[in-house]
């Protein structure tokens, strides 16, 4: 994935506005924090990614996507100027999933196993990205399992972020009825990244 990195070009600045991340930053603590927004446009989507490929939950994802950034504001003046903005950004963002994951396993016992392999392999931020492909990978397999109408649904509602109506109009299909399309879904990818992650390389090849 193409990542904005820290001394590059922002991808989402603004015609007028600055596009080098250093710059932004030193702009945003002089006291220009509406430039603040420039950096969100940036990174998040890759945020997004790591976020809900992680907590398979739109609205916690949103929670934390949004939280993500909130923390990346406060502590921005800890972020060391010419290293690479993106991991850094990654990193609270991972930093609040994890608390989502413990929070959620205290609350419901539901995806106990699952969620404890994900906090396992959370623990540590250096192989953090390397993790992520890995389900990733996992969940492309997975999706290549659905069927053409399933997938098509998901891909529009949450890679396009169509309403339900949009997504519903684009297959041919009633609003809830596609609803229930979605979640099953939902369901079915995860019981297979389930699946996939009690297989013998859960333990031992990653």
């Amino acid at each position: 994935m193409d990542r904005a990195g820290s001394q590059g070009n922002l991808k989402a600045a603004v015609d007028d506005g600055p596009t080098d991340v250093d710059e932004v930053i030193r702009r945003v603590l002089g006291g220009e924090t509406a430039l603040f927004g420039i950096l969100v446009r940036t990174y998040s989507p890759d945020v997004l990614r790591i976020v809900i490929l992680m907590l398979a939950d739109r609205v916690l994802t949103e929670n934390v996507v949004q939280q993500t950034f909130v923390n990346t504001f406060e502590h921005l003046h800890e972020f060391r100027q010419g290293e690479d903005f993106g991991p850094w950004v990654r990193a609270i963002a991972r930093n609040l999933v994890r608390d989502e994951l413990r929070r959620s396993m205290r609350e419901r016992g539901r995806m106990a196993r699952y969620r404890s392999y994900l906090l396992s392999k959370l623990s540590s931020d250096d192989q953090g990205d390397k993790r992520e492909q890995l389900l990733a990978d996992v969940l492309s397999g997975c999706r290549s399992k659905l069927n053409a109408l399933a997938a098509k649904a998901l891909r529009l509602r949450y890679e396009e972020e169509l309403p339900f109506n949009d997504v519903a109009a684009a297959i041919g299909r009633s609003p809830e009825a596609t609803r229930q399309i979605v979640t099953r879904a939902r369901m079915a990818l995860r019981q297979c990244m389930q699946e996939q992650m009690d297989e013998p390389w859960n333990e031992s090849s990653i």
